[in-house]
C-alpha cells in the first residue's frame, strides 16, 4: 500500500508542471481578436488554457460599452461555450486590443514562449504570466503605459 502511495506521489510531482494552463502567443492575440470581434473595447483578462493538454478554450473578460462587463469562455473553435454579462457603475476601463498585443509583444522580449493569462487592475498594474521555451515560469509586471518591466519573476525549479 505504502508503496502504491509513494509511487502516485512522485507521479503526480512529475505532472504538476504540466498542471499549468497556458496557449501560445498566437493563441493570445487570436483571444484578443475573438475579444474585439465580440465587442470588448477594454480588456480586463485573458486566460488561456493549455492546448497540449486541454481543448485550448479561453477565458476573456472586459466592456463591452459603458455599462456592461462581460466575461466569456471561448472553445478553441471561437465558439462561445458560456457568457455572463452585468451591469456595472464604474464605467469602462482596461486594455485596448492594441495594448493587450503590445504587453504579450513586451513580454515576448522579455523570454516569454507561451501565455497563460494578461491582466490588468484598477491602478494599472499589468500582469503578464506564462512559461519560457524550457518551460521556465514567468511572471512579468508592467505599469499602464509602459513597455518596461517593473519587476520579471522567474521560476528557478530545477
Amino acid at each position: 500500500m505504502k508503496t502504491l502511495i509513494a509511487t502516485a506521489l512522485a507521479a503526480s510531482l512529475v505532472a504538476a508542471p504540466q498542471a499549468f494552463a497556458s496557449g501560445t502567443i498566437d493563441d493570445a492575440k487570436r483571444a484578443i481578436q475573438i475579444g474585439s470581434d465580440y465587442g470588448i473595447s477594454h480588456f480586463h483578462s485573458i486566460e488561456l488554457e493549455d492546448d497540449r493538454n486541454d481543448d485550448g478554450s479561453m477565458e476573456i473578460e472586459g466592456w463591452v460599452d459603458k455599462d456592461w462587463y462581460v466575461e466569456i469562455d471561448v472553445n478553441n473553435d471561437g465558439s462561445i461555450r458560456k457568457e455572463q454579462r452585468r451591469k456595472r457603475a464604474d464605467g469602462p476601463w482596461g486594455l485596448s486590443a492594441t495594448q493587450a498585443a503590445d504587453y504579450i509583444d513586451a513580454s515576448v522580449q522579455q523570454g516569454m514562449s507561451r501565455i497563460e493569462e494578461i491582466k490588468i487592475n484598477t491602478k494599472g498594474d499589468i500582469e503578464v504570466e506564462g512559461d519560457n521555451a524550457d518551460g521556465q515560469e514567468l511572471e512579468i509586471d508592467y505599469r499602464s503605459g509602459s513597455m518596461e518591466p517593473i519587476r520579471v519573476d522567474r521560476d528557478d525549479r530545477s
